[in-house]
């Protein structure tokens, strides 16, 4: 059992991304990386007190890149993952100070990657896409270090894929939805989850939850799967409307879905982490429509029977890493980087607060037929840019496309359409102000 009782979540002084930071990887319990919405991989090797940007990703053809997942094999190699088909997959051999595209992923790679499973030095896996459009969802792994890819097609067994586990190099699970085969063109709406599993290396998948189809709603699928052992797995369910996780007890054999009953009836999850087979979290967007984004936290002390309000621990929580058995310190990646230790984050140096550079507010806001967004321009600026994205990392619009602008406060309105002028569905939003490389990015809800 974990000594909760002197353990404690704390915000790191990782940058705040207001949207969210998507992606963490500790390599041991002080160095690690994160990826975040403006566009930014950042590394710490002091578990959180100081962190160094390394990369700010470029737009390509006009448009940036979205960072989604980062996985290391050693302190030295790693892969960030992005939901930007331009360039979709980062590589680095030297700790993160230079990223380079990976130029020979095969034809058939996922559009999108959404979720990295890093086995060992030599075995990776990738799945995506997390957009129903994005035909058809697929994989692919390398076994020798990245000198080479495969990918395959993996329409029998989903329509949407995120992220993926494995346990050596032929034992592992993807988690996603799947709609109905006679929908031909199925939207999130459609689907219910499924959690896959491969003992060949992802030859051959039987999907896990088959049998408890009927229980699942139209409109959720598998988001994040952690395993807290060999025989105790946890899978986060989005779902617009509930809230729920999958649990398994016999290594994956079978689950349950178990309904998020806190008090604030938190919805629209995505992070999930346990610490051992009682005590665990689950974050994300955490709205019910039509109230802003909230990023509500919840946890449990009795294995997922019962949840209460935990927005104490962090908001907008994607992803929670682990160490120790029992368990001695964690993070977990969201509006920032949060550790959970026996103590706080040393307080942050003034220099290390990054204030606020170029948007004018940190908070996130809900409009309905149009919002305003502010900001201010230093002198001698030579290009500013806007572009806007749904919450999945799907990209929407390009906003503000300006050479040498000229210096002080500006803003620009978003009708809530996207760049084809068509009214988009009530939804989350995130959009990034880069003005000359330097980004910040903000998450707004559109409510009709």
């Amino acid at each position: 059992m974990t000594n909760s009782s002197n353990l404690q979540w704390s915000p790191t002084n990782a940058p705040i991304a207001s949207s969210r930071t998507d992606d963490i990887w500790f390599i041991d319990p002080m160095v690690g990386w994160a990826v975040n919405s403006n566009g930014q991989i950042i590394k710490t090797t002091d578990g959180g007190n100081t962190w160094e940007q390394q990369f700010q990703t470029p737009i390509v053809n006009g448009r940036p890149v979205y960072l989604r997942c980062v996985g290391f094999s050693t302190p030295l190699n790693g892969w960030v993952g992005t939901v930007s088909e331009e360039q979709r997959l980062y590589h680095t051999t030297d700790g993160g100070e230079t990223w380079t595209i990976v130029e020979n992923l095969p034809e058939n790679a996922p559009v999108k990657i959404c979720g990295l499973s890093v086995v060992n030095k030599s075995v990776i896996y990738a799945s995506g896409t997390n957009n129903p459009a994005d035909i058809p969802p697929r994989m692919m792994k390398t076994v020798d270090g990245g000198a080479t890819w495969t990918a395959w097609d993996m329409s029998e067994y989903a329509t949407i894929l995120i992220d993926n586990y494995f346990i050596n190099e032929d034992r592992g699970w993807v988690v996603g939805g799947k709609a109905d085969k006679s929908i031909t063109n199925p939207s999130r709406d459609d689907v219910i989850p499924v959690v896959l599993y491969t003992e060949d290396g992802g030859k051959t998948w039987v999907n896990r939850v088959a049998d408890i189809s009927s229980s699942f709603p139209l409109g959720e699928w598998g988001w994040k799967i952690q395993f807290l052992n060999e025989k105790v797995g946890f899978v986060s369910l989005e779902n617009f409307n509930q809230g729920a996780i999958l649990k398994t007890t016999d290594g994956g054999k079978t689950w349950t879905r178990l309904r998020i009953n806190d008090p604030q009836e938190n919805v629209n999850l995505e992070g999930v982490g346990f610490v051992d087979e009682n005590l665990g979290w689950v974050g994300g967007w955490g709205y019910n429509f039509p109230q802003a984004p909230t990023g509500f936290s919840s946890q449990t002390n009795d294995g997922g029977k019962n949840w209460e309000d935990a927005n104490h621990i962090g908001q907008f929580i994607n992803r929670f890493r682990f160490f120790g058995n029992p368990v001695t310190v964690g993070y977990a990646s969201g509006k920032t980087v949060y550790k959970y230790s026996a103590a706080p984050v040393t307080a942050p140096l003034l220099e290390r607060v990054a204030p606020l550079r170029f948007l004018t507010t940190n908070a996130p806001a809900q409009f309905e037929k149009s919002v305003k967004i502010e900001y201010t321009l230093p002198e001698n600026a030579q290009k500013v840019t806007i572009h806007i994205w749904n919450q999945f990392g799907a990209y929407v619009r390009k906003l503000v496309d300006e050479i040498n602008p000229s210096a002080g406060q500006k803003s620009v309105v978003w009708d809530g359409k996207n760049d084809a002028g068509e009214s988009l569905p009530p939804g989350i939003f995130i959009y990034r102000l880069t003005v000359d490389g330097n980004a910040e990015s903000r998450v707004i809800r559109l409510n009709t």
